[in-house]
């Protein structure tokens, strides 16, 4: 079980579902999100995230390539992906243990950083990964391939590679489209582009996509990767992103009393007068 420790209402709960699961004999172990190497040494077979989006995303982090059903549990504002309470929990205990309709497995990304033709990390994202740029806030030159030919050239503040997953987040702030989970793609949108003719597109989901950085603003400007809001990586010129779909699926628990479509509409207010 993951807990967000700056919540009062997650560590107040997490006592009590430790409490309960210790009981029952199916408590593995607690992190209240300070300890990631603690969810793969203690091999859970499915893991709570108490608190918000930003939770879950961490317990995905933490995991990499050993990936297991996350139940998420909303303590938060939004809570697009934790689409739990508390009480939803106990009562559908029984069948997110024994039914394996309840789970999705959704599209994620491999990420790689390559510098001088050698790998320098490795790492997953569920959401998103993006190239942004950083102090003091001036635009970088990209070059963007996929599958190894060239798509474009990207002037501007970044560009954000989105799974489906992470349509709803980043991807949507930017303008770039709302795609079903099930619709599995790579969603590719620029950053406050300096063009008129650069817009959203979605590429296969066996694309393999590379990002190289070309050029920085003079001085101290700085440049990033981030996977999922959680890490984030330097970048320098010449610096490569190669980002394709991962082996392994991020698998998230469905509430059984809602519908992705209802999670749109309850929670974004999609199609709704919100005047």
């Amino acid at each position: 079980m993951i807990a967000n420790a700056e919540k009062p209402e997650a560590r107040e709960s997490s006592r009590d579902l430790a409490r309960w699961l210790e009981s029952e004999g199916l408590l593995a172990g607690v992190d209240l999100q300070g300890h990631p190497e603690s969810v793969n040494e203690a091999r859970p077979d499915y893991v709570i995230a108490l608190g918000g989006d930003g939770t879950i995303l961490y317990a995905g982090q933490a995991m990499q390539d050993r990936q297991v059903p996350i139940i998420g549990v909303n303590m938060g504002k939004l809570g697009y992906l934790a689409n739990f309470d508390v009480g939803e929990l106990r009562r559908h205990w029984e069948a997110i243990l024994t039914n394996p309709e309840l789970v999705e497995r959704r599209l994620m990304f491999d990420v790689r950083l390559v510098a001088a033709g050698e790998q320098q990390w490795r790492g997953v994202a569920l959401n998103d990964c993006v190239v942004r740029v950083g102090d003091p806030f001036r635009t970088v030159s990209l070059e963007i391939q996929i599958d190894g030919r060239p798509l474009c050239m990207l002037v501007g503040d970044g560009v954000i590679l989105a799974t489906p997953t992470g349509s709803t987040a980043h991807n949507l702030s930017c303008g770039g489209p709302i795609v079903e989970p099930g619709v599995e793609a790579i969603i590719l949108t620029p950053k406050c582009p300096h063009s008129f003719t650069h817009r959203p597109v979605l590429v296969a989901p066996s694309s393999r996509v590379c990002v190289r950085l070309l050029a920085k603003a003079p001085g101290r400007s700085e440049a990033a990767a981030v996977l999922d809001g959680q890490r984030v990586e330097p970048l320098d010129v010449g610096y490569e992103l190669h980002v394709s779909r991962s082996r392994q699926s991020f698998q998230l628990v469905r509430n059984p009393e809602r519908t992705s479509w209802s999670t749109l509409i309850t929670k974004l207010k999609w199609g709704q007068d919100v005047s």
